[in-house]
């Protein structure tokens, strides 16, 4: 008796022996969407899977670290998910490892068509992801109800933000300032390097870190913190959203996957381009990017239709339209020359933050760029390097990843 209870309670745990997944094809999608677009998605996914009985399409985030080497690893032992979504600067590794499928053969040139430029992402000849929105940029937002007028110079922004930034109940720490962003991380460095006249690469892809503008926008940010004192001492991600969700901040330098959540919050926000140093100064450039989908290598030739239908689906006018609510800016070109956007004065300003901004490069080399600056920025930014000796070190560092992963 004992043994038949037992057996019967494993079968239950089983699922009686049903295979939820018979006579249906898997779709499964690791992707790097968070907050609002991560439930959105979540959302919509259930939605088409209630309307197609013949499929399953399941959905999982991963951190993008995570998801470029663990998808990478999977796809290389043959297995992984069907689709993959993130930045288009992980197109070049997934080409180099052979993980995903060219997809100028599994799409007609009028479905390419219908995206702008940005939309539709190339490799060496390649077609290798297909974007719904231009995802991966910076620009700043901004407390209507604490910064009104928002300053037209970083310069005056220090003036207005030394009035602004206050210790309200006397323990020698601020409790709300001017701005803040994850200022530690390198890729949110990027508008302060080129609003000094700097880039990360050359157009060989070697790297230009070791100059005077590096040295400068380290500078400028150190001085925000320690002369200044308009941005907390230390802020990573989360300690930022945090500030500016609690009205603690009066902006925030961030990304459009962050948007929703704001206004999810009560903040009443808005968006602004990250202002030059100076009044008619170089404007900052942040790295742009599209987001989207690619086709797992290992797709079978039964399952690619589906997986097909199901990524069509995915970049859909229906979808765009319904991110545009989010302030996400699409990639089909009806989408974006419609009133949803052209009307909307929150993306007209990410458009503009947009156009100010600099294609990130899809080379392979970013990765050992981003890794090689972050140990040299982040010692910087602890004190325990100067700016001269960081720019000084992230050369090096990135030098020699590079060099001992492609030479």
């Amino acid at each position: 008796m004992r043994l038949a209870a037992l057996l019967c309670l494993a079968a239950l745990l089983a699922g009686c022996g049903a295979d939820p997944y018979e006579g249906k094809t898997r779709v499964r999608i690791w992707h790097t969407k968070d907050s609002a677009e991560r439930a959105n998605l979540e959302r919509v996914v259930a939605e088409y899977n209630a309307q197609h009985t013949d499929r399953v399409v399941e959905v999982l985030w991963r951190e993008t670290e995570d998801l470029r080497n663990l998808f990478i690893i999977a796809s290389v032992g043959g297995k992984g998910p069907e689709l993959v979504y993130g930045a288009s600067d992980n197109v070049s590794l997934f080409a180099m490892t052979e993980t995903v499928r060219p997809l100028g053969d599994l799409f007609s040139d009028e479905f390419f068509e219908q995206f702008t430029e940005d939309g539709v992402v190339s490799w060496e000849g390649d077609t290798l992801m297909v974007a719904d929105q231009l995802g991966a940029y910076l620009t700043m937002v901004v407390n209507q109800d604490l910064m009104p007028n928002p300053p037209a110079s970083l310069d005056s922004l220090i003036v207005w933000g030394q009035d602004f930034t206050e210790d309200t109940n006397g323990d020698g720490r601020p409790d709300r300032y001017a701005i803040t962003w994850n200022y530690t991380e390198p890729f949110f460095f990027v508008p302060f390097l080129t609003a000094f006249g700097g880039w990360v690469m050359d157009d060989d892809g070697r790297p230009t870190l070791d100059t005077e503008a590096t040295v400068e926008a380290i500078q400028f940010i150190l001085d925000l913190r320690d002369k200044y004192q308009i941005i907390p001492n230390e802020a990573d991600y989360n300690i930022s959203e945090m500030l500016f969700k609690d009205n603690r901040a009066a902006a925030i330098i961030n990304g459009p996957w962050a948007f929703a959540g704001y206004g999810e919050a009560g903040v009443n926000y808005d968006l602004v381009s990250i202002p030059p140093i100076e009044p008619g100064a170089r404007w900052p450039a942040p790295m742009v990017s599209p987001r989207g989908y690619s086709v797992n290598a290992n797709v079978s030739d039964e399952d690619l239709p589906i997986v097909i239908e199901v990524l069509e689906y995915l970049v859909s006018e229906e979808m765009q339209r319904i991110q545009v609510d989010l302030d996400v800016i699409p990639t089909l070109r009806r989408v974006m020359e419609s009133p949803q956007v052209q009307d909307n004065p929150r993306l007209r300003s990410a458009l503009l933050q947009v156009q100010r901004g600099r294609a990130m490069p899809i080379a392979p080399a970013m990765r050992q760029v981003w890794d090689g600056m972050r140990g040299p920025y982040q010692l910087v930014m602890s004190g325990d390097v100067t700016a001269e000796e960081g720019a000084r070190m992230m050369q090096e560092q990135v030098e020699k990843r590079i060099a001992d992963t492609f030479l």
